[in-house]
């Protein structure tokens, strides 16, 4: 695991405490050609806030265009080095 050690320590480098919030990540199982990784994803304890400090919910991906108007993703479309489509 690449960040499974990871201990966050004061300026007398004591263990802080508590940790960090975190969770086991596996991003492969094995069975996929892949090798399995693992590691910790800090984002446990993570919270949005505004400009003025006072918590928010973080909103949903939306795409935009150069204008800044909202559009639908296209699907994913695999492209060679020459930027012409690929397909299967």
């Amino acid at each position: 695991m690449a960040n499974t050690n990871y201990v966050r320590n004061d300026k007398d480098n004591t263990a802080d405490d508590p940790q960090p919030t975190s969770n086991a990540v596996t991003h492969f199982d094995g069975t996929e050609g892949w090798t399995e990784r693992q590691w910790k994803d800090f984002n446990g304890n993570y919270q949005a806030r505004k400009s003025d400090n006072t918590t928010r919910t973080p909103g949903t991906y939306q795409a935009r265009n150069s204008d800044n108007t909202t559009r639908t993703p296209s699907a994913y479309q695999r492209r060679d080095k020459d930027n012409n489509v690929v397909s299967a």
